[in-house]
């Protein structure tokens, strides 16, 4: 259950911009793999764009248009581990949002997401320790939200091709700072008529 302090009414508004700020890249950028992932054979990015809907109890319900590059290997041997790979996440908030955050008084944003998960066939993965640390309002310019994570490895045993997906739930904390502070609790599925599909990867023998 989320709670909230010295919360006007007349800023829901601004909150449910500040979640889909925050929101928006929980869904993250997979980063190239790192050094000595041999099994990740012939990588490339793909660029893919998903919405979910996001509900909590304080914010109300709102589609989030979520933006996912990934660097996935094309194929990799059977029996051997898809590497696990670090997550960077960056999202830039517009300037109306950031100017309406300085209006409120708003010092710091973050979130992070305890529950995000993909999948790689049938294999469901967790990404591990995905955070927005605390990002202060800058006075004036953009905001910027950067965040980190780790998405664990996962082990292909058959030769075959296999989807790479997003989740279609998951849930994430958001903590507002300043004038007026707050922490919510959302739960977010895929939207009506949106995929999660983001790629696929071929396992050889």
């Amino acid at each position: 259950m989320g709670s909230v302090s010295h919360y006007p009414g007349r800023v829901r508004p601004l909150l449910s911009a500040v979640v889909a700020a925050l929101i928006a890249p929980v869904l993250p950028v997979l980063a190239a793999a790192p050094a000595g992932a041999a099994n990740d054979q012939d990588p490339r990015t793909i660029d893919k764009r998903t919405v979910y809907t996001c509900s909590s109890e304080v914010l109300g319900t709102g589609d989030v248009e979520t933006f996912v590059r990934v660097q996935l290997p094309r194929t990799v041997t059977a029996g051997k581990k898809m590497a696990a790979r670090p997550i960077d996440l960056s999202i830039v908030v517009p300037e109306d949002m950031t100017q309406a955050m300085r209006d409120y008084g708003v010092e710091e944003v973050s979130g992070r997401s305890d529950d995000a998960t993909y999948k790689v066939g049938k294999k469901k993965r967790k990404i591990r320790r995905l955070e927005i640390p605390a990002t202060e309002v800058p006075a004036e310019g953009l905001l910027v939200l950067e965040g980190t994570g780790t998405a664990q490895a996962v082990r292909l045993n058959k030769v075959d091709t296999y989807p790479v997906k997003l989740p279609k739930r998951f849930s994430a904390a958001v903590s507002v700072t300043g004038a007026f502070s707050f922490d919510d609790d959302l739960t977010c599925r895929i939207a009506k008529g949106a995929k999660t599909k983001i790629g696929s990867v071929r396992v050889v023998p």
